[in-house]
């Protein structure tokens, strides 16, 4: 089994689809891999052509043996630190990680030397956001003379489920306040403020907010757009409201150390409750020619988990027939959108575009 892809959180909330698809998909044998050996196993029972594995990102001690024969990792949940993928890039092994945290990504990036000296591959932004919002930016960006904003919206559903990590890093990381490049500039931003209104398709006009979401920091660093910004909402009106009024407060570390944050993504990540629809959407404003032009693309669909992890597996599939230099890169700096928006589309999920011309551009 020496081209072996192991999934690590592969009995997660994405994890599961990564694993199942490639399954399905490709020849290579598939292993889930955690530190729970037990969930590992249970789901591997379930899955035809998946086999469970041991490995703790967090335990060095783990790697050699479950490392042994592995051509490809995909990691399925965030980290702390890089020891992990740095010891993937040093065994010669390709590193695929769909972690929205910024400061984890650019982390990675700093491998890259590593990477290319051991001959491997490490692909970042991998899911919906970060991820296909950056191949909906770089689609947008060549079809335009020259791009002067790029605007990134999330609606998410309250009625999907959510994993405990998914909870515990809006709260930790999604609702820091982070710098964004506007108009060439870095300033800094407080999260959920800085409101926005927008056409979100089957929604309709909603208010959206800041966020600190990876794609944008990841296209600032990687293009020269002036101005890049991410903005999300919820399904429901009174959570999106209630959000932003308490983040106005400044009171929200309080309410969360009140409660307890291990408490809070036990408890959300058990409850369900309104729409099961989350939605990605990227607005990318320029010129072409003489005329202001606004290229938007957008997925909408249920269970974000579901096609976060069929974006990483079919990059992990592209990665095989695909030539890709070696090194540290992200999706939209290596593949084409197309492939992306098939799979999807098989699955079940609705994409669409527009082109429109605009008087002027717009200004927030």
């Amino acid at each position: 089994m020496t081209d072996s892809i192991l999934v690590v959180g592969g009995y997660g909330t994405v994890g599961r689809t990564v694993c199942r698809t490639l399954a399905e998909s490709t020849d290579r044998p598939v292993l889930a891999g955690g530190r729970n050996w037990r969930a590992a196993q249970r789901f591997a029972a379930t899955a035809d052509g998946v086999e469970a594995r041991h490995i703790d990102v967090a335990d060095s001690r783990t790697y050699d043996e479950t490392l042994r024969n592995v051509e490809t990792v995909v990691v399925c949940f965030d980290q702390k630190t890089v020891a992990f993928p740095q010891a993937c890039f040093e065994r010669g092994i390709d590193y695929f990680d769909t972690s929205p945290t910024d400061t984890l990504l650019r982390a990675i990036e700093e491998c890259d030397d590593v990477a290319r000296a051991e001959k491997a591959t490490g692909i970042l932004s991998l899911g919906l956001s970060p991820g296909l919002t950056n191949l909906f930016a770089a689609a947008g960006m060549t079809a335009l003379d020259y791009t002067t904003q790029i605007d990134i919206t999330l609606l998410l559903g309250l009625g999907e489920e959510f994993g405990p990590d998914t909870i515990k890093w809006t709260l930790e990381d999604g609702l820091d306040d982070f710098t964004v490049r506007t108009d060439g500039v870095d300033r800094d931003v407080v999260a959920f403020t800085d409101g926005r209104v927008t056409h979100i398709p089957g929604w309709g006009r909603r208010r959206v907010y800041r966020a600190n979401l990876a794609d944008q920091h990841v296209l600032a660093r990687t293009t020269t757009v002036p101005t890049v910004a991410t903005r999300l909402c919820y399904s429901s009106h009174i959570a999106t409201k209630a959000l932003a009024m308490v983040m106005h407060t400044g009171r929200v570390d309080d309410v969360v150390s009140g409660i307890g944050i291990e408490r809070i993504a036990r408890t959300g990540s058990s409850l369900a409750v309104g729409a099961a629809e989350s939605v990605v959407m990227t607005e990318v404003q320029g010129v072409v020619g003489d005329c202001p032009t606004r290229h938007t693309r957008w997925l909408r669909g249920p269970d974000q988990a579901r096609a976060t992890g069929l974006v990483a597996a079919q990059a992990i599939q592209q990665l095989d027939t695909t030539s890709i230099p070696t090194g540290v890169h992200h999706l939209h700096q290596v593949f084409d959108l197309e492939p992306f928006c098939e799979r999807l589309l098989e699955a079940g999920y609705a994409l669409g575009e527009s082109v429109e011309q605009t008087s002027e551009p717009s200004i927030f």
